[in-house]
């Protein structure tokens, strides 16, 4: 016979249960037309390993932000991009992730900005005079490319998947672990995704 305990933590669980099959479908929310910060982004496949991306990130700075910068408080912007193929009526398989990372830091006596830009294990460096000049260089994906060690299957559909992140560079352990919970960064942007394509370049 189920106790009134028992019967309770039944219930719990099916509630739980529900709640979780209700969210999971949704994932991390995606673009919409109205909140759209990932612009332009194209996939184009180079061989059946190999594709470049290209995009460039909108409205993602303000006056608070600038002025930030200006007085010389780091800021690193994440670019995370990923390769899916397209598995109907089951979740989307990651392929491959490649990651950007931007620093960009103002010197206030030289009166330049400098930008530190990491991917793949490899370092670049450049100097700019001016804000717009930082904005326009950080802001744009041009054909960065993509390779991976799996060969796409010609039958399969793929599409490509970004997102943009701004948080203060150095910022403490325990601050870092506090706002990894917290989905407002100083930019968090939706996940934007390609159109769907083949291995070979033709579209679905």
């Amino acid at each position: 016979m189920m106790t009134g305990r028992n019967c309770n933590a039944r219930l719990l669980l099916s509630g739980l249960m529900a709640a979780i099959l209700v969210l999971l479908p949704w994932g991390a929310p995606r673009a919409r037309a109205g909140d759209e910060r990932m612009a332009g982004l194209t996939a184009a496949v180079i061989d059946n390993g190999a594709l470049t991306v290209s995009a460039e990130l909108i409205r993602w700075y303000n006056r608070n932000l600038q002025e930030d910068l200006n007085n010389g408080i780091p800021k690193d912007l994440y670019y995370y991009i990923l390769l899916k193929k397209r598995q109907p009526g089951w979740f989307d398989e990651e392929i491959f992730s490649k990651t950007i990372k931007h620093t960009i830091k103002y010197d206030v006596l030289k009166k330049q900005y400098s930008i530190t830009t990491r991917t793949d294990g490899q370092i670049t460096q450049k100097t700019v005079e001016s804000f717009d000049e930082m904005a326009q260089l950080i802001s744009r994906i041009d054909h960065v490319r993509i390779e991976t060690s799996v060969r796409l299957n010609p039958r399969h559909t793929y599409y490509v998947s970004i997102k943009a992140e701004m948080r203060a560079t150095n910022v403490p352990f325990y601050l870092e672990y506090i706002l990894f919970f917290i989905p407002a960064l100083e930019l968090d942007t939706p996940w934007a995704d390609s159109a769907p394509f083949y291995s070979l370049g033709r579209s679905p």
